[in-house]
């Protein structure tokens, strides 16, 4: 019986790669740097984070980088939602979720305080029990410890847990804490490999709920 389900969010539950590209590309702008950030770019880089997006496209040192990664955050942080939008049929699934009395978390390398402003901004934040930034306990993906930690306060049993992700650093995670791994298809990899490794993947959450029904 599967009865948690920890989550991805940049890629899983919305796509969010618009918002983040233009705040990169903003803070670029900003210092007189003519390159640009596009979705290839990001998609090739994203589980890397943004200061490697940024050290990729321009060459610069550290100190600079830092400057333009600090413009980026303070940028995105007021542009987090313009266009970013919830994946298809999810709010369908977190609505069947919560009838099942699934628990549902969210286990992301953004700052724990984005990830939230964020979900709420979807109007999705309501559904999930925690949320874990990068910032939360100290880890970031795909270290286990975090989800130690997310055990110790929300015990649960492993063979009853599910991690979902659209990522090679979500499926690490899940091997590492050895739980098992749904792949989002329709996120931001091209690790089509996954797709074997994984157990099951979908890119429509209507998916998603007739997995778990054969689940359990």
């Amino acid at each position: 019986m599967i009865k948690n389900l920890i989550f991805d969010l940049d890629g899983t539950l919305a796509t969010t790669h618009q918002d983040i590209i233009s705040s990169l590309n903003h803070a670029l702008s900003f210092m007189n740097i003519k390159k640009k950030i596009n979705k290839k770019i990001f998609i090739n880089s994203a589980n890397k984070g943004s200061k490697y997006m940024i050290m990729q496209i321009t060459k610069l040192g550290n100190k600079k980088i830092n400057k333009i990664n600090k413009l980026f955050l303070n940028h995105y942080k007021n542009n987090i939602c313009v266009k970013s939008k919830i994946k298809k049929n999810l709010e369908s699934f977190l609505k069947y979720s919560r009838r099942k009395k699934i628990k549902l978390f969210v286990s992301t390398n953004k700052s724990e305080k984005n990830a939230k402003i964020l979900l709420k901004k979807l109007k999705i934040l309501k559904y999930f029990k925690f949320v874990i930034g990068y910032d939360t306990f100290q880890y970031k993906k795909p270290d286990p410890k975090h989800l130690k930690y997310l055990q110790k306060k929300f015990p649960f049993k492993k063979d009853e847990t599910i991690m979902i992700g659209d990522s090679e650093i979500d499926f690490k995670l899940a091997k590492k804490f050895n739980i098992r791994f749904i792949f989002v298809r329709n996120g931001y990899t091209n690790k089509s490999s996954l797709e074997k490794l994984s157990e099951h993947h979908f890119s429509n959450y209507t998916k998603l709920i007739k997995i778990l029904k054969k689940l359990n």
